[in-house]
């Protein structure tokens, strides 16, 4: 498998910018620029529903929200956590996770992939 695959990979199936270290671990620069937006974003996104779930938690704890599915889900529709900041949120992982993805590819094309084994020989 072609470097800039396992790059293009790693992007996609773990998390965005992964695959630059490990194409250019040099130039880690560059995936830094796709992972700490993408990771900041996921630890606000994470912390709002954690916080979202600890409150709902409490008030079915004490038994301000009955147990009924549909009473959470209109309690969590009215929770207000569908905001700008949320939106942001998921739209810079969704924009970081396709372009560093479309990054690795191009940066492997970019690069000559030098085989590691002869079965990679062409």
């Amino acid at each position: 498998m072609k470097a800039s695959t396992k790059a293009a990979l790693l992007s996609a199936l773990v998390f965005p910018g992964l695959g630059h270290l490990v194409l250019q671990p040099r130039r880690a620069k560059r995936g830094l620029l796709f992972l700490l937006p993408t990771a900041a974003a996921v630890f606000y996104l994470l912390r709002t529903v954690l916080q979202l779930a600890s409150r709902l938690l409490d008030e079915i704890n004490s038994g301000a929200l009955p147990l009924d599915p549909i009473a959470i889900t209109e309690r969590i529709h009215t929770a207000g956590v569908d905001n700008a900041a949320t939106n942001l949120a998921s739209l810079v992982c969704v924009i970081c996770w396709i372009g560093a993805i479309a990054d690795a590819l191009w940066l492997g094309r970019r690069r000559i992939d030098v085989p590691t084994t002869p079965r990679d020989a062409p």
